[in-house]
């Protein structure tokens, strides 16, 4: 009867040998104990529970990594708003959406820091429980013990059966840590990413995965992107505002240097011109009176002031003598005597006096005080002499100082 069963004890130690072996484990005992095989399982659930484990913590490491990569850009695009003068309301809305960002970064790296060191090498851990345990001193009453010959043919089983290798077999320590690491010919740390926009923040993602642990840090990573989107939208208008401004800018200053020029220009025709002696070929002509004729410059001044002049009265200035020959001086100096110059000494002679009728010609009307208050902005003045306290007042005459 006893050398019956020990086929049947070789056998069931044979299977309980293999599958530790398949483990890792190494087990001397020929008759298999429950606790054995509950042991063994365990060990499974561990390995593949830290496997797990591990790739979880690798793709929330990478969610982390490429947030923390949306966060570095966000600064780029927030120093480029501020130095477009970009509105501190748009910019508030990034800010907080930032804040958001990095606080559920902080949420994701905390239970990873928590787990990591509450976690001990398991698998090693339930070895050295499972040892301990078959180690123990059972009560040899209650426990039969192996025969010699029966732990001699266990033995010879064993080394009939081909042992599994290192390289065939992996043991649930290489398993988990084959699963944790990357792929062949991939690297653990995220790539940069370059979308279809060329924007580091727009074409940012996370790893895919059904993490709950990730699922803020999704919400706030699609903020930050809306609202860096609103900012860099109004950098860009701004940016734009500024640009044609300064073109602006730099075309009007062109445009006066131009016509500064020319009014140089004009002033310097007549230099080789004695008084009175301006052919009217060197002279122009004003737009609102076609009788009126000065030097150049002081026409276009003079044009300018009758506009200001319509708008406020409706009605242009009334020119009753504007450029002034030597002929006309003689003329003048015969029939009104001391009212005109001598001739030769007028500035009607130069093409740069008026003489103005109308509401103009009288000291205290509502034209003459508003030509007093004004004419100065485009180089027409009433002399010291001409005014009302002067030494020949003249209410109508006025020159141009330009």
């Amino acid at each position: 009867m006893r050398a019956a069963r020990v086929p049947q004890r070789v056998a069931q130690g044979g299977v309980a040998l293999g599958l530790v072996l398949s483990m890792g484990a190494v087990v001397a005992a020929a008759d298999a104990e429950p606790s054995i095989a509950e042991d063994v399982a365990a060990l499974v659930h561990t390995a593949t529970t830290d496997t797990h484990d591990a790739r979880t913590e690798q793709l929330r490491a990478q969610a982390v990594q490429a947030a923390q990569g949306v966060v570095e850009q966000v600064s780029v695009v927030r120093s480029d708003a501020e130095q477009a003068a970009v509105p501190g309301e748009v910019l508030a809305e990034l800010d907080a959406a930032t804040a958001e960002l990095q606080a559920a970064m902080q949420d994701v790296d905390a239970p990873a820091a928590a787990s990591d060191v509450d976690r001990t090498p398991n698998v090693s851990r339930d070895l050295e429980r499972t040892s301990a345990e078959q180690g123990a001193a059972p009560d040899a009453a209650a426990t039969p013990q192996p025969s010699a010959d029966v732990s001699a043919a266990a033995t010879d089983a064993a080394a009939a059966s081909p042992s599994p290798s290192a390289s065939a077999t992996p043991s649930a320590t290489d398993s988990a840590t084959a699963a944790a690491a990357p792929a062949p010919g991939t690297s653990s740390t995220p790539a940069p990413t370059t979308g279809a926009t060329g924007d580091p923040i727009a074409d940012a993602t996370l790893p895919d995965t059904s993490d709950p642990a990730t699922t803020p840090l999704r919400a706030a990573l699609d903020r930050v992107k809306q609202a860096a989107e609103v900012v860099r939208t109004t950098t860009e208008q701004k940016k734009a505002e500024a640009a044609a401004a300064e073109a602006a800018a730099a075309d009007a200053a062109r445009v006066a240097a131009e016509q500064e020029a020319q009014r140089a220009a004009w002033k310097a025709s007549l230099q080789g011109y004695a008084n009175g002696k301006i052919p009217s070929s060197a002279l122009c002509g004003v737009g609102f009176d076609d009788r009126a004729m000065l030097r150049c410059d002081a026409a276009e001044a003079l044009d300018a002031l009758d506009a200001a002049f319509f708008d406020r009265f409706g009605t242009h200035l009334a020119v009753s003598d504007s450029y002034r020959s030597y002929a006309a001086q003689v003329a003048c100096r015969a029939a009104k005597g001391s009212l005109c110059a001598t001739p030769g000494t007028s500035n009607h002679g130069l093409g740069v006096a008026v003489d103005l009728g109308g509401s103009v010609q009288t000291f205290g009307t509502a034209q003459h005080q508003w030509m007093r208050e004004n004419a100065p902005a485009y180089d027409w003045t009433l002399p010291e002499w001409a005014r009302a306290s002067g030494s020949k007042p003249e209410p109508w005459h006025w020159e141009y100082t330009g």
